[in-house]
């Protein structure tokens, strides 16, 4: 008999590979669509759909559920979207109507760690978030952990198609990034991101915290310089070499301002420039000795050369 398994932030750019490889392995999912035209997709792929407010889901949608992946949320929404209000908030509300008896495993993120310096970090070491962004996460985290939950602290994930690899931006000789490209931004293909929160959700302790990154975690520069040299164009430059730090800030706060009071969502804020220079990488050896996972792409050069056509 299969398991029945809900997903929120199913419609988003790991949520839709999650629901077809849940579907694949004959589990029935369902999940939660702001869209209608999000909805029609994973309806397309097989999975129950329930629209509306996430945090009002009717009883229904949980009767039988096994286990619950909460992908929802994000780093900043549209106007007074702030990340407190879209990830710690919605949590809290969603965890009053999900039943004790539901397994949960929680996408996080390694900014809950904030900047430590390029030191290697295991699952452990306390969290000392520099962003309002990795502040709401952990704040997900004591929720969740605290109901006996599981949690995937994520790397920024890449894969084909993705804005993270900025490979069209680099072809066209428009990327841009804040600071020097000297930091470490761990991140992970989008192949093993998906493989990493089904091996969570299926094994290992019924609580606890698990880094899914990939192996190598070059810093930011060398990223970026692996996909130029797959797909061409310019490499990415970074802004401190022209922008000095403080005019940086200064127009991320106004660029914020405005958005939130004009209800669109900011193209740059105070977060995102500490995101991209925030220095940490994760350790994965829990992934790897606790639960037996073995990657696809453990290489950024292999996965990036599979997500821009250079490789398999």
């Amino acid at each position: 008999m299969s398991e029945t398994i809900f997903v929120t932030g199913a419609s988003g750019r790991v949520g839709q590979p999650l629901v077809q490889a849940l579907i694949a392995e004959g589990c029935t999912v369902r999940v939660h669509a702001r869209r209608a035209e999000a909805g029609s997709q994973l309806q397309g792929m097989g999975a129950e759909v329930f629209d509306g407010d996430l945090a009002q889901l009717p009883e229904r949608a949980f009767h039988g559920v096994s286990t619950l992946y909460h992908l929802a949320g994000g780093v900043r929404g549209k106007g007074q979207d702030t990340p407190d209000r879209i990830n710690r908030a919605l949590t809290e509300a969603l965890l009053e109507r999900v039943p004790s008896s539901v397994s949960m495993v929680l996408a996080s993120s390694g900014a809950v760690y904030g900047d430590r310096s390029n030191l290697w970090i295991e699952e452990d070491f306390e969290p000392s978030p520099n962003t309002r962004y990795g502040a709401s996460k952990a704040a997900c985290e004591k929720m969740v952990l605290s109901r006996g939950g599981k949690v995937v602290r994520l790397a920024a994930v890449y894969g084909t198609g993705f804005p993270f690899l900025m490979d069209d931006r680099i072809r066209e000789g428009k990327a841009w990034l804040p600071g020097e490209g000297r930091n470490h931004i761990p991140t992970v293909h989008i192949d093993d991101a998906v493989r990493g929160f089904i091996a969570v959700a299926q094994g290992g302790q019924e609580q606890g915290i698990y880094h899914v990154a990939d192996r190598s975690q070059p810093t930011t520069g060398a990223f970026f310089e692996a996909v130029h040299r797959q797909v061409g164009g310019t490499p990415v430059r970074f802004w401190s070499t022209y922008v000095p730090s403080y005019v940086q800030v200064y127009l991320a706060q106004q660029v914020e301002r405005v958005a939130s009071r004009t209800g669109q969502r900011p193209r740059l804020t105070p977060d995102a420039l500490k995101l991209w220079t925030a220095s940490v990488r994760l350790r994965t050896e829990r992934l790897k000795d606790e639960l037996g996972f073995s990657w696809r792409y453990a290489d950024h050069e292999r996965g990036i050369a599979a997500s821009t056509g250079g490789g398999a």
